[in-house]
């Protein structure tokens, strides 16, 4: 695809004197990952012909692939896999209750490309899926350029500044590092802003992040037969895992229980993993596990609904986590299992308060691992994450936009932290691989909290929403007061349009960054939050008025 690159200024003119004077409206899309892409795609189907002729976008993506932007890259290794599953992914799906063609899915795209991928419940590779939204952003793109002029400048912004003039009203300044650029509308989707560490790991002249694993994790970096000491024990670092072993040639090869592991002699010659908990990620459930019906669920999906009706004045605990736990408990009993929401509540106070050693961590796995198989019977953490799974979207519209009474997001945060870790963890085929390579002595868990000397530092904990990074123009804009943080989940507060809450008009505001705020932000699913949809509203009626 032929890609226009931006030069020069525009002239600043705000969205209503742009109105009166015919002039084109001028909008900045600033990051376009899976977020970004969206906001295109909302724009082409909200907005009609006439009114895509009287608005100019312009794309700041400095990837190579836009639409996949740096989490799903076309060119990472193939070893690193999705945790969601094939079924789930369907660019084009914008309504739950409204089925797609099966064309346009995932899973339609690749019986065309990648029939070896192409059955339900496969979690492919990322690159494979960045691949699919590269596709889906090209798509996108020859729709729009027919009504509308759009262009994509591969680099990143690296400021952005509100002005006001008294003449033409308010707009906004971006700066690219090469030109300088004024905008009526922006939209801000940077995402991890380039998927950086935490920064909490003790400074080290042999420490290094993961991502891009090509460079971060190559042998340069982390020499054959050194040690290595992981801080992090979720997805980032079984990435990391499997990046320093099976990247490095090593194979796994079927076996009756876990696969066996063949070492290329590549490999460090041990990966100490660090986690402050011990708790590992559980296996998420194969097809060999058969699921509980949807109509099960719905009386909990209202009950939940009901609660949206104290929005504001909910207690986590006693208004949501209760339904969460009598809803495990009812699909173990609606499976032959007798047990209570008590112990479903007991067994998480277990799992949640206690520090795991590495017997403890392993079993756990080995469990989860039996489970989602179908090796092994359903138990708690099974049907507790499935609950939380299937009624997650009730969750996030219950607790988002403040919907928690005061001091009760904590309580739902630090539940929310240990559901990750049981309902939203890897393919059960990552659980079993990484179990051999602990029985193998190749990774087991340290207790160290420091690293040991002549060991390389891999940090695999991902920067969290609330830490912006501190070159980037989110952190200009909060530090000038352009946005406003919620003060309890450091996020940014938008409006349910996506746009920034405060003084300042025309900027907006989707993804990571609000986190908190908006609960649940996951980028691959357009069903869960509407604020995308909402937002193209915004700009059809303005260009309408």
């Amino acid at each position: 695809m032929n890609v226009a690159i931006s030069g020069g200024s525009v002239a600043d003119d705000s969205v209503a004197s742009a109105n009166q004077s015919n002039a084109p409206v001028r909008l900045a899309i600033v990051g376009c990952g899976p977020r970004g892409l969206q906001c295109l795609d909302a724009l082409f189907r909200k907005l009609s012909s006439d009114e895509l002729a009287r608005i100019e976008i312009t794309v700041f993506e400095p990837s190579t692939f836009p639409g996949a932007g740096c989490i799903y890259n076309p060119k990472q290794p193939r070893m690193l896999r999705m945790n969601f599953a094939s079924q789930h992914i369907d660019f084009w799906k914008v309504d739950s209750n409204q089925p797609t063609p099966r064309s346009g899915s995932l899973i339609g795209w690749l019986d065309r490309n990648y029939p070896e991928y192409a059955a339900s419940d496969q979690f492919v590779p990322r690159a494979v899926v960045g691949e699919y939204l590269h596709e889906c952003f090209e798509s996108v793109c020859r729709r729009l350029r027919r009504w509308t002029k759009l262009t994509v400048v591969r680099r990143r912004v690296k400021s952005i500044r509100s002005v006001t003039d008294s003449t033409s009203g308010s707009g906004w300044l971006l700066w690219d590092g090469e030109d300088e650029s004024s905008f009526d509308r922006v939209v801000l989707t940077t995402g991890h802003e380039g998927l950086r560490g935490s920064g909490t790991v003790p400074s080290s002249d042999r420490e290094t992040f993961v991502f891009p694993v090509e460079t971060q994790l190559s042998i340069e970096r982390v020499p054959a037969d050194c040690d290595v000491w992981l801080r992090g024990f979720g997805l980032t670092a079984i990435d990391a895992i499997m990046m320093l072993t099976e990247g490095r040639d090593g194979r796994f090869e079927p076996n009756d229980t876990l696969p066996n592991y063949v070492r290329s002699g590549m490999e460090p010659h041990q990966i100490a993993v660090h986690c402050r908990s011990g708790r590992p990620m559980l296996a998420k459930p194969t097809a060999k596990v058969e699921p509980i019906t949807e109509v099960f669920w719905d009386p909990y999906r209202a009950r939940l609904r009901e609660c949206e009706s104290q929005h504001g004045k909910l207690k986590f605990h006693h208004d949501i986590w209760r339904i969460l736990c009598e809803a495990a408990a009812g699909s173990m009993v609606h499976s032959g299992i007798s047990v209570t929401p008590r112990d479903v509540e007991e067994w998480f106070r277990g799992w949640s308060r206690y520090k795991m050693d590495e017997a403890a961590a392993r079993r756990a796995m080995l469990q989860s691992y039996g489970v989602a198989t179908g090796s092994r019977t359903i138990d708690i953490p099974f049907a507790l994450g499935d609950a939380w799974r299937r009624l997650y979207p009730q969750i996030v519209k219950s607790v988002s936009f403040g919907g928690l009474a005061d001091k009760q997001y904590k309580a739902f945060q630090q539940v929310a932290k240990e559901m990750e870790r049981i309902a939203f963890g890897p393919p059960a085929e990552s659980v079993a691989k990484l179990l051999r390579l602990m029985r193998e002595g190749l990774v087991k868990l340290s207790d160290q909290s420091v690293a040991p000397d002549g060991a390389v530092v891999v940090n695999a904990v991902i920067a969290s929403p609330s830490q912006a990074d501190e070159t980037g123009p989110l952190s200009q804009l909060i530090l000038r007061g352009d946005v406003e943080v919620d003060s309890l989940t450091q996020a940014i507060r938008v409006s349910e349009s996506g746009h920034v809450l405060g003084r300042r008009k025309g900027l907006a505001v989707f993804g990571r960054a609000t986190e908190g705020w908006i609960v649940g932000n996951d980028t691959l699913s357009r069903t869960l939050h509407s604020q995308i949809q909402n937002w193209a509203d915004t700009v059809a009626v303005e260009l309408h008025g």
